[in-house]
């Protein structure tokens, strides 16, 4: 699994992986920054991370 977490800009809706076209959604995983803590998405397929810029 690459790590390297890809900052992309969500539309109306983030459903579809944008490297790979799985259309069945994402994993959630949290990580802790020292200003917050972001909600990151894992697709179940490519295994590839992205930020859509939520935090908690």
């Amino acid at each position: 699994m690459d790590d390297k977490v890809q900052v992309i800009e969500m539309g109306e809706e983030f459903r579809i992986c944008p490297a790979c076209g799985y259309k069945d959604g994402f994993h959630s995983m949290f990580k802790r920054t020292e200003a917050a803590t972001k909600w990151l998405f894992i697709c179940p397929s490519c295994h590839r991370i992205f930020d859509i810029g939520f935090t908690v």
